[in-house]
């Protein structure tokens, strides 16, 4: 239970750092993340993310929903 409490604070910390990153509100910001599947990669990669700074953070987010993205394109093509 710890964990999950752990990883569900984590998560909510990322969504503050990047709707004020990329100017969403916090609603925006966790539409977003959930609709692209970030919210599943913050989570799996939580234990090595929460020792990174908030750049790295909102990068690696940024380069997974980029990544994701793409890979749709190509499944629909």
């Amino acid at each position: 239970m710890i964990e999950l409490e752990e990883e569900i604070w984590f998560f909510a910390s990322c969504v503050e750092l990047y709707k004020e990153e990329k100017g969403m509100s916090g609603r925006e910001a966790f539409h977003y993340l959930l609709e692209t599947g970030a919210m599943d990669f913050i989570i799996e990669c939580s234990e090595g993310l929460h020792m990174t700074s908030h750049l790295y953070i909102i990068d690696s987010i940024d380069e997974f929903i980029t990544n994701n993205l793409h890979k749709r394109e190509i499944l629909i093509s």
